[in-house]
């Protein structure tokens, strides 16, 4: 067999995701004494730009990556004892991983395997890494550099925490640092010392050649170590000698401080629920209801620990009512974490005291996932009373409640594994399917047990996977899409409620909102994605809006700054993101059904001043915008 049909057909294995057809031609390399190096590069690699590309036109979708993958990796498995090194060769060494506290791997299995068909030898970590691993890691393999994910925005301090590792042991310089991560941007990975972030894998393959090739030779050096130890030495002592606050608890107490003399001056002609209602109905309001997804900060008023917000109904009880005070939301939405089905499930969950539980462990056999008993001790029941208490506490402040649960596919994602989930709905779906549809019933008593017993005034579902970068609107609608059109959203009409969906992916499926009648929307709105398909208020109003109510413009990543140019960063851009709101509702022959919104949720770590910045704003000069542009 020619040399030529062999790399083809090694790449076509790749691209078809087929590992026996990439196992049977990278052996048929070695039988035909073929160079493993040149299979590697012109056969398997090839075929994963191949895969690569399709993707990044929209015309393959994450499954077909995974698979791809999958083939890649089975055929380098046998070449790759085969290379010949000249004896000069060094390996670039890369250490990837998801920081602690983020179990999300999909992007950061994709960036490993486009960073190891491009050569680099991967070093992988996996997810929920503990941040002094990576430095460790580094040392031990003398690293080119590090690769940093993730999905979460809780998550994201870590990544400067690592760098900060990195320069306490002298090996900073030695090495290139790159973050990723739909939450990550430019300006993000600058502010937190690192060298650079890419929008995709391919994007990141390139830029991290880039920063590789202006490394000195020398990087590992002794002298190249202590040099390094003593640029930083002066910056980290600084650091060190400050003494560690708790910003969200002093900001925290400022706020509750001058919230007497603050808010009862504020011009409200109509109670939160008034003006919550009339928006959704597109009825006239006095302004805009602002509602950011500033959820686990609300337990700085209490105070409590993250860990008794997300599991103590008593304690995420009062933490809505004070959110909803001392933010001056018009509805808290209720957001603990994506894991509480899958630890009824019986994934292993860890609960950190101070950031969001996460789903460390997850099941193995699909066949023995049993549909829990919703019952006392189930973090579900747990979640039901504590929406129950809520509700009742946010109706004392004139408030509607609007609760939150996962939907099935995050919930047998979060028990399963989200690529292991995604790669199987290709190659094994009715076992899937079969899964997924006991994560349905599951979710069906939870929807019936707010319904009936906790009572909210609305019910919001996440749903992830609406992602036209994940998955195809046709796959989507075979798997979680013909649940929530035939199973949840007859659920929701069966109880009269309207359907509320959350989805802070980078570009949903848009159009599939129409299909189980979704009435809000919470959306993420990423400027960098929009030739992926992110969507701004503007395009949603104007395609969507007479149907649906939208929120989450703001990204939550800006409510980190509460500096004084920070607060007035975000005043200013609130005025404006109204403005520009109000506008885009009157061209349309609309009025009001829009609400001002964060499309994921701030840090629970974040400034709680910087969250009134927002809210506070809205209801200053959200009167008088609207008056002028609405009349």
């Amino acid at each position: 067999m020619a040399k030529e049909d062999i790399l083809n057909a090694l790449a076509d294995a790749v691209v078809e995701g087929d590992d026996e057809l990439a196992e049977e031609f990278a052996q048929k390399v070695l039988d035909e004494d073929l160079d493993a190096y040149e299979a590697i590069v012109d056969g398997l690699a090839k075929g994963m730009k191949i895969i690569s590309d399709m993707y990044e036109k929209g015309e393959a979708f994450v499954p077909s990556l995974l698979l791809a993958a999958d083939a890649m990796y089975a055929g380098m498995d046998i070449l790759t004892p085969y290379i010949k090194l000249d004896g000069t060769s060094v390996p670039r060494n890369v250490i990837i991983g998801t920081v602690e506290g983020d179990v999300h791997d999909i992007g950061k299995n994709l960036v490993k395997t486009m960073m190891t068909a491009a050569g680099f030898n991967m070093i992988d970590l996996g997810c929920d890494v503990p941040l002094d691993k990576f430095a460790e890691a580094a040392k031990e393999n003398k690293a080119t550099a590090i690769s940093m994910s993730t999905l979460m925005t809780t998550t994201m301090g870590g990544m400067e925490t690592v760098i900060e590792q990195l320069q306490e042991g002298g090996i900073r310089d030695s090495l290139v640092v790159m973050v990723g991560g739909a939450p990550v941007s430019k300006t993000f990975a600058d502010s937190i010392g690192a060298d650079g972030t890419a929008l995709d894998a391919s994007a990141a393959v390139e830029t991290l050649s880039s920063l590789v090739s202006e490394l000195p030779t020398d990087l590992w050096s002794d002298s190249s170590i202590a040099a390094s130890k003593m640029k930083y030495k002066e910056s980290l002592a600084q650091k060190g000698g400050k003494e560690k606050i708790d910003v969200g608890l002093i900001t925290a107490e400022k706020v509750k401080a001058e919230f007497d003399s603050v808010v009862p001056k504020f011009t409200e002609t109509m109670t939160k629920a008034e003006r919550f209602g009339s928006a959704f109905q597109d009825k006239k309001v006095d302004r805009l209801p602002v509602a950011p997804l500033a959820c686990g900060v609300s337990r700085k008023f209490v105070p409590c620990s993250y860990k008794d917000y997300s599991t103590s109904a008593e304690k995420y009880a009062d933490c809505v009512e004070a959110g909803i005070k001392y933010f001056n939301m018009d509805t808290f939405v209720g957001l603990t974490d994506l894991c509480v089905d899958a630890a009824d499930f019986g994934a292993t969950i860890r609960y950190p005291e101070e950031d969001t539980p996460a789903a460390i462990g997850h099941l193995e056999d699909y066949e023995k996932l049993e549909i829990p008993e919703l019952k006392e001790g189930t973090r579900a029941y747990n979640l039901i009373q504590g929406n129950k208490i809520a509700t009742e506490k946010a109706h004392a402040l004139g408030a509607p409640m609007t609760a939150l649960i996962e939907g099935p596919m995050v919930a047998l994602t979060q028990i399963m594994g989200a690529t292991r989930i995604l790669s199987d709905l290709r190659t094994n779906p009715d076992v899937v399917l079969k899964a997924l549809d006991k994560t349905t019933t599951y979710v069906e008593e939870i929807m019936k047990g707010m319904f009936e017993e906790a009572q909210p005034d609305n019910l919001c579902m996440v749903t992830l996977w609406t992602n036209n970068v994940i998955l195809g609107a046709d796959e989507y609608m075979k798997s979680e899409g013909q649940v929530m059109q035939n199973r949840i959203a007859p659920l929701y009409k069966k109880y009269n409620k309207p359907v509320v969906i959350h989805n802070c992916s980078d570009a949903p499926h848009w159009d599939l909102i129409d299909k189980w009648n979704t009435e809000y929307y919470s959306y993420t709105f990423y400027p960098d994605e929009v030739n992926k398909g992110s969507k701004d208020h503007k395009y949603l109003i104007s395609t969507h809006g007479k149907k649906t109510m939208f929120g989450g413009e703001v990204s939550p990543i800006v409510f980190l700054d509460n500096s004084p140019e920070g607060l007035a960063s975000m005043k200013a851009n609130t005025v404006a993101l109204q403005e520009s709101v109000l506008n885009t509702l009157k061209e349309n022959g609309m009025q009001s059904k829009y609400m001002i919104s964060t499309g994921c949720e701030v840090p629970p770590g974040a400034p709680c001043d910087s969250i009134t910045a927002q809210t506070y704003t809205v209801a200053e000069k959200g009167p008088e915008l609207y008056k002028k542009i609405m009349g």
